[in-house]
């Protein structure tokens, strides 16, 4: 029997993306080659994905830190973070923008077919219908400018080259105009498709909770562009536009896969204050807090005046987010195709949303971080998850005195991204409806979870210096606070 066909369309949730940056080995650790491996695949054989060389960009955070780690030690006294650590992280990108905008990085791939996992970070319904090789290399050449070695800087426009790279590898002319979609169109017509997983709808609201700032495109007056590059105006789809996007999504997907007998899984759109990128501070309603600041202020660091998204802009992303979800479910059952719920699951293991904070005390609810984890997985005492002391959360990683981990665990230090075990946990609740859709050999049993756990750089090695970096940015808020206002 012929192996499967798995292909991939995306963002960076299904792209692999981890800790501010995208790279190799992490895309062949993403949640569609976890599944590729569960279905008897091999990566990078059977299950064709991107090769990103080098250290991963924009910004690889955990490649920083072992990178500062290696000249400055495993602490950084407040000389260091002042003198030392500057000129280091100076260094560190230098490299890296060297490297991706003129040296190896920048060169074409010696690959010219089309991989199987089309993901590219950061891309909404709209790009991925629109955003094309030759529109990535005119964003790329304007936004490098006359200058081209930046005093202090990370590759110009990072997604666009990611783009490039993932679309048309070779910078072959026949594919300059295909999109993310075109390229699976073409994909299409030359090889089966046996499953198709489809997760977009992320980035159609996650600038909010990066700027700290909404800018709802319900709100705009007149005609909403189709052109990609003019929808960065908004950072939050309205939900007539996300309707528009996602049909014509799917009508392209549906032409394209005409006459096989292909079985589609689509994602539904994670609520975006529940991640590690923001922390509640204020008062709990019961579902949300008074506001959403940076990951590293609480009530008792907060600054005088802190830059936060208010309960109520968090409702309405949220709101607007089940609108996506209301769409995403309409379409798939219009087209027999099943939705796996990526929204439900991350509402699952949601700590603060369910007053579990470590500390707190409560007569009528257990305090664990853990528990979401263990309710998650009750059916599976022996999960490989629920072995692991502590048992991973969603909270934002944190290491002991001995640089070993005793908070957090799903999610990178970017505070978005899951880490390689929390790719894991979506590629097992995939293989799950998979398996009930009657994909062949499809079985959450098969999870290679030991290659997981290996493959877990963050797991089985996090860089020490994280601790301090976290504890810097708690005690000096409001400098951090401005840090990260000037690089959103």
């Amino acid at each position: 029997m012929d192996k499967l066909k798995l292909v991939a369309i995306g963002d960076s949730l299904t792209q692999g993306f981890q800790s501010g940056a995208i790279e190799t080995t992490k895309i062949d650790w993403s949640t569609p080659a976890i599944i590729a491996r569960a279905l008897g695949l091999d990566v990078p054989q059977d299950f064709r994905v991107p090769r990103i060389p080098g250290r991963g960009f924009p910004v690889n955070i955990e490649d920083l830190l072992r990178y500062e780690q290696d000249r400055l030690g495993t602490h950084i006294n407040r000389l260091e973070w002042v003198t030392h650590f500057p000129l280091a992280a100076r260094r560190y990108l230098d490299t890296i923008e060297d490297y991706y905008e003129r040296g190896g990085g920048s060169l074409p791939a010696k690959y010219r077919g089309i991989y199987h996992n089309l993901a590219v970070w950061g891309f909404t319904v709209r790009e991925s219908l629109a955003l094309t090789p030759q529109r990535c290399r005119a964003v790329i050449e304007n936004e490098e400018g006359w200058i081209e070695d930046d005093f202090v800087g990370i590759p110009s426009a990072p997604m666009y080259r990611t783009a490039m790279r993932v679309l048309n590898p070779g910078n072959l002319p026949e594919r300059m105009a295909d999109s993310q979609v075109a390229t699976f169109e073409r994909l299409a017509q030359r090889e089966r498709v046996d499953v198709l997983m489809v997760g977009l709808g992320a980035n159609d609201c996650l600038g909010t909770v990066l700027t700290l700032e909404v800018k709802d495109m319900a709100k705009a007056r007149g005609a909403i562009s189709p052109d990609p590059i003019a929808r960065l105006a908004w950072n939050l789809t309205s939900t007539e536009q996300f309707a528009l996007d996602y049909r014509e999504l799917a009508q392209r997907i549906d032409t394209a896969l005409s006459g096989q007998q292909t079985k589609v899984f689509v994602s539904t759109v994670p609520h975006v204050t529940i991640p590690p990128i923001t922390s509640g501070i204020g008062k709990f309603d019961g579902t949300y807090f008074e506001g959403y600041a940076r990951f590293f202020v609480d009530d008792d660091n907060r600054p005088l005046f802190v830059e936060q998204l208010s309960g109520n802009e968090a409702r309405t992303i949220d709101q607007r987010i089940d609108s996506f979800n209301d769409v995403i479910r309409a379409e798939a059952a219009a087209r027999g195709w099943t939705v796996v719920d990526l929204c439900g699951l991350l509402d699952s293991l949601a700590v603060k949303r369910r007053q579990l904070r470590p500390g707190a005390s409560s007569e009528s609810q257990p305090l664990d971080p853990s528990e979401p984890l263990r309710t998650f997985l009750k059916d599976q005492p022996e999960h490989p998850l629920l072995r692991l002391d502590p048992v991973p959360s969603i909270l934002s990683l944190r290491l002991d005195a001995s640089g070993q981990r005793r908070q957090g665990g799903l999610f990178s230090l970017d505070g978005v991204h899951p880490t390689t075990i929390g790719y894991g946990l979506i590629a097992q609740l995939y293989l799950s409806a998979m398996q009930q859709a009657g994909v062949p050999g499809a079985s959450p049993d098969k999870l290679p979870w030991s290659e997981v756990l290996a493959n877990d750089s963050l797991l089985q090695s996090p860089p020490k210096l994280w601790e301090d970096v976290f504890q810097a940015a708690s005690q000096h808020a409001r400098l951090w606070s401005l840090v990260f206002r000037v690089l959103a």
